[in-house]
């Protein structure tokens, strides 16, 4: 029970700390190829794990996820083949994820044809204020949760600062990158 509360701690501090920095990697993700030359051992089951996680996470095969909606729906990433996906990692306490939302629903009201945005809430709040959030700022995309002290592998990376934006392509291979805020011309850039 202590480690978990260290680990929140911890998670949260981070969380709070990277809200407001603002980096960005803009740059094509390269798949990762694993050395020929290593050293070090790794049991078959856990390599078989790591296998695996990288394998469905849009770097080595394409994303894969199954997630749900405010409205207990679920979601899958192949629901989205055959158009960029927009991955916006936000939260409500989080001021710059706030501000970008007008330009993340300009954005997907834009371009709705050719790519999807879709949110997900990098907290742990209840499905009534997230609801209450997303009429608030009149979010038109999916809005998805996820176990925030047990993400999948593949939302891992976007909680490490918000909001995080990381766009696949329209196979579910990962594209580019961007943390920090953005707007609608910084998300037209990155699906390009």
């Amino acid at each position: 029970m202590m480690i978990n509360k260290s680990l929140t701690l911890t998670l949260m501090s981070l969380l709070l700390v990277a809200c407001s920095d603002q980096a960005t990697d803009n740059s094509p993700v390269e798949p990762v190829k694993p050395s020929e030359q290593t050293t070090a051992t790794v049991a078959p089951e856990t390599a078989a794990v790591a296998e695996q996680a990288e394998n469905d996470n849009g770097i080595v095969a394409p994303l894969e996820f199954n997630l749900t909606d405010l409205d207990g729906n679920t979601i899958k990433a192949s629901d989205y083949r055959g158009k960029w996906l927009v991955i916006n990692y936000w939260a409500t306490w989080c001021a710059p994820c706030r501000d970008e939302m007008p330009e993340l629903v300009q954005f997907q009201k834009e371009n709705a044809d050719t790519v999807q945005v879709v949110g997900i809430a990098f907290e742990d709040a209840t499905i009534d204020k997230l609801k209450s959030f997303a009429k608030d700022f009149n979010i038109n995309y999916p809005l998805l949760t996820i176990d925030v002290y047990n993400p999948p592998e593949f939302a891992q990376e976007g909680g490490l600062g918000l909001p995080t934006t990381i766009v696949y392509n329209a196979t579910g291979m990962r594209h580019k990158k961007h943390m920090g805020p953005i707007d609608a011309e910084g998300l037209l850039e990155m699906v390009q």
